[in-house]
């Protein structure tokens, strides 16, 4: 009876901060992803999705999320592609997770610290961007599966009790643990940090009899199947994709080494933190120059390797009286590290909803921590906390759904949120053009160039808003700065190509193509050709 109550006020909770979302339609990256994408449109076989990008050809073709995609064709021949059910799904997915947390809490600590750590997880403001935004399917299925994995392997070796058990039954969770790591791998290529999460677990919350040799005996089976599964899916997305990394850098953090990278965004981890631990302010984008602008040494930078350090000795000091907090750090760094842009850089500086696996850990160290707490008023004032914790997380949960309700409500109150991310104005601006907002847009591309001048997309849709409205004359200097911004780009200089050419500058066109052309980009032909017959026929006439 205690378990079902428990349960229930968990999906209460998650109801109360998470179901305003079914008011929502399609935002941001659904619209690509989804409404837009012919691969979503049609119903082929789960086998058909692993041969596929989970980005569309046309926008890149970047990512590769197999299961995530097969879900969203499912969902929308299910629909007919109306945005309720996959709304609705997240919303399950979301009480699943939470469920996954709760359980996990009790492998590992009391009842009552488990469904705490569980609350505070179901209610937490950071995880609004992956429950609001359908994409965010992505993030809750492999929070689920990595979760289930690690529930597994804690059941295998209960923390305080014996070691593995043998037998069929061993094989028989080896594997399904190696199938949950497939499932949230292939949901988003995040869930491979299960392998490094069970590592973790075993360095910090599982102790094995006997000595250093036979503990690695005991392990060495799980790790073995374990590798052999990540390198698999590893092969799978290399065959379909062409690599392993995370695609096309974020700006701010292209052309950097390792340690460069390193560097911009120590600041960062500042931030992380503050969304897991505090996140009362929230924003769709994180971009230069508010994040990752400075690639040099900083204060915030001494200030992130401080915390980051800090936080992996306080994790070591803690592996023997409060393993559970270290296993809840460790988590968190863990689940971080591939979207930390320092193996290889990813696509986004922050973005909260890679933080919803992370935010595991957290309440992971939180429920260790409570737990850890002597005498019943010590516990009751741990609870008071939690509890004011949680109807503060149920209000910012459900007021910031709303925000994710489409592309006009989000992208105006992304600028808000964010004024020193250009990226906040630039797809503000980008969807104000497309509503045929021409002031409004020209105004929110000219902000986010003044705030960042190394994105040559900006200069792009800037210049073609000024181009549809026939103004060549002023948008020539804007494609000129998209030029200069990405040299070897081909949009901006053809763009540029034809407006001097329809104001008749056609000297400084065949300059143009003619630099392309000297880069390799041969399209440009046809541009210089265009221009050099102009000049030939207006010598003619003189």
């Amino acid at each position: 009876m205690r378990s079902a109550w428990a349960t229930i006020g968990l999906v209460v909770l998650v109801f109360l901060s998470t179901a305003r979302s079914l008011e929502n339609g399609f935002a941001f990256d659904d619209v690509p992803i989804i409404a837009e994408n012919d691969q979503v449109h049609r119903l082929d076989p789960p086998w058909v999705y692993a041969q596929q990008s989970y980005w569309p050809p046309r926008n890149l073709g970047d990512a590769y999320r197999p299961l995530t995609v097969w879900g969203f064709a499912i969902q929308w021949a299910a629909s007919g592609g109306k945005p309720f059910l996959f709304h609705a799904v997240n919303l399950a997915l979301t009480v699943l997770a939470t469920l996954m947390v709760f359980a996990l809490g009790r492998r590992l600590v009391p009842f009552w610290a488990a469904w705490l750590g569980a609350a505070l997880f179901a209610v937490h403001p950071v995880h609004v961007e992956a429950t609001a935004n359908v994409v965010g399917q992505a993030e809750l299925w492999m929070t689920v599966f990595t979760g289930l994995g690690v529930w597994l392997y804690l059941g295998t070796v209960r923390p305080d009790k014996a070691p593995e058990p043998r037998g069929g039954g061993a094989v028989g969770r080896r594997v399904l643990i190696a199938v949950c790591l497939v499932l949230a791998a292939a949901a988003k290529e995040q869930g491979i940090v299960l392998l490094g999460l069970l590592i973790a677990a075993d360095v910090f919350v599982i102790s094995r009899p006997g000595s250093g040799r036979e503990r690695l005996r005991a392990v060495a089976p799980n790790y073995i199947l374990l590798t052999v599964a990540a390198v698999g899916f590893g092969v799978s997305r290399y065959l379909v994709l062409g690599d392993l990394g995370g695609g096309p850098p974020a700006k701010g953090l292209a052309g950097l080494t390792i340690a460069e990278r390193t560097v911009a965004m120590l600041p960062v981890a500042l931030e992380w933190l503050r969304l897991l631990a505090w996140p009362n302010a929230l924003a769709a984008q994180y971009s230069p120059p508010g994040y990752a602008g400075s690639h040099g040494w900083s204060v915030a930078a001494t200030a992130g390797l401080t915390v980051v350090i800090g936080l992996a000795l306080l994790a070591v000091r803690l592996r023997r009286g409060a393993p559970v907090v270290a296993f809840g750090i460790a988590w968190m760094a863990i689940a971080i590290l591939p979207v930390s842009n320092i193996l290889f850089a990813t696509g986004i500086v922050i973005a909260e909803r890679t933080l919803l696996l992370p935010s595991v850990g957290l309440v992971l160290a939180v429920a260790g921590a409570a737990a850890l707490l002597p005498g019943r008023i010590a516990r009751h004032v741990a609870v008071a906390l939690a509890g004011g914790l949680i109807i503060l997380g149920v209000s910012r949960s459900y007021s910031r759904q709303a925000v994710w309700a489409d592309n006009p409500t989000l992208f105006a109150q992304t600028v808000i949120d964010g004024p020193t991310s250009y990226r906040a104005f630039y797809v503000h601006g980008r969807d104000l053009a497309r509503r045929r907002k021409t002031l409004d847009a020209i105004d929110s591309f000219e902000r986010a160039a003044a705030l960042y001048s190394g994105d040559e997309r900006v200069f792009e849709e800037w210049g073609q808003v000024l181009r549809s409205e026939g103004d060549c004359v002023r948008a020539v200097p804007i494609f000129e700065r998209g030029v200069e911004a990405a040299p070897t780009g081909t949009l901006s200089r053809s763009r540029l190509v034809e407006c001097l050419l329809k104001t008749g500058r056609y000297a400084e066109a065949k300059r143009v193509a003619d630099a392309g052309l000297a880069l390799g980009l041969t399209e440009f032909k046809s541009g210089s050709e265009r221009a050099a017959h102009a000049l030939d026929s207006l010598a003619g006439r003189h």
